[in-house]
């Protein structure tokens, strides 16, 4: 067996939206483990970022992961870790040649503010954002640097994968366009894929969107790793979701005008290099 796509990144810019609604795909099936990382796992292990996330280091838990004896579904996984580390295009090619690779982008802006929020939420950072990013320079390279910084520089990363893998085999796609119409993103996923139109998916489903503990008691007991697995374990699905919906709030924060215009003054070469890249108007990121 070999896995046929990859979802490769970027992270906080839909993927697991995308692998969600691919999973209910009655053609698919999609790793049972969101992010595998099995083939970044040597980067994560050497960087040992804080997220602390299993990887899966041998070719048979792997394939473990896609539970399936019909030979005619496609089988897909992802792993936003995949896009950064620039040897992980290689390593996907010399397992299946014949992959389909998955990116989806998000404003680089937008995209770094969401993933402060998800770490600070989860106690990884207590600094505000503006502090990190006044300290987020290139001479003071740290890992908020990667995290916040890096990994919207989308450039590169996405030359890499057509480099390797042929236009025809990549596609790009933009959180923009799965906020504004879900049914028509996937669409155009599938079609990529060589996949019919499942009338089945529940696209109304959203994944992952940005919550903050109602009170700063809850936000200090989320903060603790430990206590999030405990929960996690012993709660079931609808009581979770009975606590998501009755202690936890949207987030309404948003990032102030001046460090928006700073990050863009960032972004703003890369951004215009990718859009030769992709052939693609941009603009709107640049406001």
């Amino acid at each position: 067996m070999k896995v046929d796509f990859f979802i490769v990144g970027a992270p906080k810019a839909g993927t697991t939206s995308l692998y969600n609604y691919l999973n209910q795909h009655k053609d698919v099936v999609m790793s049972s483990v969101k992010e595998p990382n099995y083939f970044s796992k040597e980067e994560l292990k050497s960087q040992k970022l804080y997220y602390n996330s299993k990887n899966v280091v041998s070719e048979m838990d792997y394939h473990n992961l896609f539970k399936t004896n019909d030979e005619k579904k496609k089988l897909g996984e992802a792993s936003v870790s995949y896009l950064f580390y620039s040897k992980v295009s290689n390593r996907i090619f010399k397992y299946n040649k014949a992959s389909k690779i998955i990116i989806l982008l998000r404003n680089p802006v937008d995209r770094a503010f969401s993933h402060y929020k998800m770490d600070s939420r989860l106690g990884f950072v207590k600094s505000d954002f503006e502090e990190l990013i006044d300290n987020c320079d290139e001479n003071n390279f740290s890992l908020f640097h990667q995290q916040y910084i890096s990994l919207g520089m989308y450039h590169s990363q996405v030359k890499n994968y057509i480099d390797q893998f042929g236009v025809a085999n990549v596609c790009v796609m933009f959180y923009e366009d799965l906020k504004r119409d879900r049914v028509l993103f996937s669409k155009n996923i599938f079609s990529f894929l060589n996949l019919n139109h499942d009338t089945s998916i529940n696209f109304n489903l959203k994944y992952n969107k940005s919550k903050l503990p109602s009170n700063n008691f809850l936000k200090f007991l989320y903060s603790i790793s430990l206590v999030r697995k405990i929960v996690s374990f012993l709660l079931n699905e609808s009581i979770s979701n009975f606590i998501n919906k009755n202690f936890f709030i949207n987030s309404k924060e948003e990032i102030s005008d001046e460090l928006r215009q700073k990050l863009n003054q960032i972004f703003l070469k890369d951004i215009c290099m990718l859009e030769k890249l992709l052939n693609k108007d941009l603009s709107l990121w640049k406001k």
